[in-house]
């Protein structure tokens, strides 16, 4: 999945899959003997932003600017390489204008 780094001059817009960190319980008592503890998947959407943090996907929802090389940036997601099961890409060739008459 690196390979998503090596277009340093790309933010690609992607969906990625990843395993999270989470409580096992609803924090009551819990019975070891029924007990089955399970992954928690999480679905993130965003744009890379390349080489942002060693070891980690970062993800970023908002820009302020182009998002090819955006000046300002908000909600950043550090993803563990680890934890990533999947990335998708979400580039889209021909932009959507929502604000548009014809749409």
């Amino acid at each position: 999945m690196s390979e998503i780094y090596d277009q340093d001059d790309t933010w690609p817009l992607v969906v990625c899959q990843w395993k999270d960190a989470h409580s096992g319980s609803d924090s009551s008592w819990t019975d070891t003997a029924t007990y089955k503890p399970e992954e928690v998947h999480v679905l993130s959407t965003g744009w890379v932003w390349p080489k942002c943090l060693e070891g980690h996907l970062t993800l970023i929802s908002s820009t302020i600017g182009e998002p090819i090389e955006p000046e300002t940036v908000g909600d950043i997601l550090h993803i563990p390489w680890e934890c990533i099961l999947a990335v998708f890409s979400l580039q889209v060739c021909v932009p959507v204008n929502w604000l548009s008459e014809d749409f």
